[in-house]
């Protein structure tokens, strides 16, 4: 068995700019030093809102930096950065309502103590249900544990998911900074030793 769940407008998420093509927006794209520095999270929000975006539709650059800098006045850092699913859902929340969008936003938290944490088999259905649903999914990552191709303590979006047998690992297709990954998320669950987690825009009506 091999499955691959991939969103089926990933170009929605294409950013071209004096014909770079990025995948996905980069916090770098920020004005700011701090936002730079800490404003993963803001920047992995306004993924998820230019996926669902009906109309005034870009994919340039600049109107990309527009929406992150829309983003930033609610999913906040503080001194932390956006460092729970809390912080990112609440502030996710107060856009959505500001803006009549009609979403309701799916969350999955995976505390730091291993005895309360949702099995892999509910974070592996959690992100099927969402990509077969066609929604990126935001993922929080404190602790990278043994996989080596994802920075810790920062959001990134995985716009899908694939698995190459039955027993074997789960791996997720990610875009950060305009890149795109390929990461082990089944290493990172037995490896990580902080918090995470995973957050999801749900289509109103939706199921």
């Amino acid at each position: 068995m091999h499955r691959v769940i991939v969103l089926k407008r990933l170009d929605e998420l294409t950013v071209v700019d004096d014909g770079t093509i990025y995948h996905g927006f980069d916090q770098e794209w920020y004005s700011k030093l701090w936002q730079r520095r800490a404003g993963c999270g803001p920047t992995t929000a306004s993924t998820l809102i230019r996926y669902n975006a009906k109309r005034n539709k870009s994919n340039s650059k600049a109107s990309s930096i527009r929406l992150m800098e829309e983003l930033w006045s609610f999913v906040t850092p503080g001194i932390m950065g956006v460092h729970t699913v809390a912080h990112f859902t609440r502030g996710l929340r107060e856009y959505l309502v500001k803006k009549h969008l009609g979403f309701e936003i799916a969350a999955l938290s995976v505390p730091i103590d291993r005895a309360n944490r949702p099995s892999f088999a509910q974070v592996r259905e959690f992100l099927v249900s969402r990509l077969e649903a066609d929604q990126p999914v935001a993922f929080l990552n404190l602790n990278n544990g043994k996989v080596e191709n994802l920075d810790p303590w920062h959001w990134v979006t995985i716009v899908g998911i694939e698995q190459r047998g039955a027993d074997r690992p789960l791996f997720a297709h990610v875009y950060d900074g305009g890149r795109k990954l390929v990461i082990n998320l089944t290493l990172w669950y037995e490896t990580t030793t902080r918090p995470g987690g995973f957050v999801s825009l749900v289509e109103g009506g939706e199921g």
